[in-house]
C-alpha cells in the first residue's frame, strides 16, 4: 500500500519544463531460434540526472505487433499498464531514500510479437518520457524517437526440413506449437546445435511463464554480456530461484550448457523433493560430479533424462537444442 501511495504521489505531480539535456534511444533485438517472431525494444536514456522514477509512452502498430510484456532491470517497483489503442505505458520507481540514476541507463525492455506476414516492417515510437527526481520534481520529454522492426517470422507450424527421421521430431513439433522454442527463418530447426546457458534459460522461462515480482535486477558480474533479448527472461528465472551465478559472480550466458547443468536446472523446477534413494545406473556414473549426482539420479528415475549409446549419460557433453527441448517436455509431463 505504501508503494502504491508513493507512486500515485509521483504520478500526480505537475509536469515541469521539458528536459534539454536528456536524450533517448530505441534499439531492437531478436533471437529467432528462441523467441521465434518476438522482438525486444530497449529504451535507453543518456545524460540523465538523478532519475528516481520514470514513465514511458511507446506507440506501436497493433495490427503488426502483439504486445507481450514490459520490464525494467533496475531496482525498484514497476507498474506495467495494459496497452490501449497501440500505446504502451510503463512506469518504474526506486523505493526508499536512495539516489537517482545518472548518465546512460537502460530504462525498460518491451517485448512484442510480430504478427501477420513474414516480411513485415513496423515502426515503434517513443512519444513521451516523464522523469522523476529523488526530490519528486519531474520533467517531461517528448523525444519522438523511432525504431523500425523488420523481422522474418519463423513459422511455428509444419515440419522443419532438417528433422525428418530425427529421434526428437515429434517432441520438437509439439514444443514449437506450445511456443517454447522456434525454428530458424530458413525453415530449419537445427536440433543438434549446441545450446547456451542463456538460450536454455529463455526456453525454460517461456515454458513455465515466469513473472517478475515488481522491479527486476540482474546481479551477475557479467551482466553486460547477457544478450538484450534474454535479460528479462534471465532476471525472471533468477527471481524464481532457477539459476545461480558461479563463484566469481558471473552467469556466463554464452557458455554452452552441459548435460549435468541441464539436469540440475530441470530438477530445480520439479515440485517434488529429489529422490534420495534414486540410483544412477548409467555406465559412466563415475564421471558425474557430486553436485549433479542427486539431480541426475532423480531426473533419470522420473524418465526426464535418458542415456546415450552404451547407456552413457555423458555428463560434460554440451546439450543440444533437441535434448533441451525434450527434457523440458518430459518435465512438464512429470509435473502434471
Amino acid at each position: 500500500m505504501m508503494l502504491l501511495a508513493a507512486w500515485l504521489a509521483i504520478s500526480l505531480l505537475p509536469a515541469y519544463a521539458m528536459a534539454k539535456d536528456a536524450t533517448f534511444n530505441l534499439s531492437v533485438s531478436k533471437h529467432v531460434s528462441i523467441n521465434g517472431n518476438q522482438v525486444v525494444v530497449t529504451v535507453t536514456g543518456s545524460d540523465l540526472t538523478d532519475v528516481y522514477g520514470f514513465e514511458i509512452n511507446l506507440k506501436y502498430d497493433k495490427n503488426k505487433l502483439l504486445y507481450k510484456k514490459s520490464a525494467s532491470l533496475l531496482q525498484g517497483f514497476s507498474v506495467p499498464i495494459t496497452p490501449e489503442d497501440g500505446l504502451v505505458v510503463f512506469a518504474h520507481t526506486k523505493v526508499g531514500k536512495v539516489d537517482g540514476l545518472s548518465g546512460k541507463v537502460e530504462l525498460a525492455a518491451i517485448t512484442f510479437e510480430v504478427i501477420g506476414n513474414n516480411t513485415l516492417k513496423s515502426t515503434v515510437e517513443l512519444m513521451r518520457v516523464k522523469l522523476v527526481k529523488s526530490d519528486l520534481t519531474d520533467t517531461v520529454v517528448e523525444p519522438k524517437t523511432k525504431a523500425v522492426i523488420a523481422v522474418q517470422a519463423a513459422g511455428n507450424s509444419g515440419t522443419f526440413k532438417d528433422i525428418a527421421g530425427h529421434w526428437a521430431k515429434e517432441g520438437i513439433e509439439r514444443a514449437v506449437n506450445m511456443g517454447i522454442v522456434s525454428g530458424y527463418g530458413d525453415g530449419t530447426f537445427r536440433p543438434d546445435l549446441k545450446i547456451t546457458r542463456a538460450e536454455f534459460v529463455v526456453m525454460t522461462a517461456r515454458a513455465f511463464d515466469f513473472e517478475a515480482k515488481g522491479g527486476m535486477s540482474l546481479n551477475f558480474s557479467d551482466v553486460d554480456k547477457i544478450p538484450v533479448w534474454a535479460r528479462s527472461y534471465i532476471a525472471e528465472a533468477e527471481q524464481a530461484g532457477l539459476i545461480k551465478g558461479y563463484e566469481d559472480g558471473s552467469f556466463r550466458p554464452n557458455q554452452l550448457i552441459s548435460r549435468s547443468e541441464l539436469a540440475v536446472l530441470i530438477m530445480r523446477l520439479y515440485d517434488g523433493e529429489l529422490n534420495p534413494n534414486a540410483k544412477v545406473l548409467f555406465a559412466d556414473k563415475q564421471h558425474i560430479k557430486q553436485w549433479a549426482l542427486p539431480s541426475v539420479a532423480s531426473a533419470a528415475d522420473l524418465g526426464i533424462i535418458k542415456g546415450k549409446n552404451g547407456n552413457r549419460f555423458a555428463p560434460t557433453d554440451p546439450a543440444t537444442r533437441a535434448e533441451a527441448t525434450i527434457m523440458l517436455l518430459r518435465l512438464l509431463d512429470a509435473k502434471k
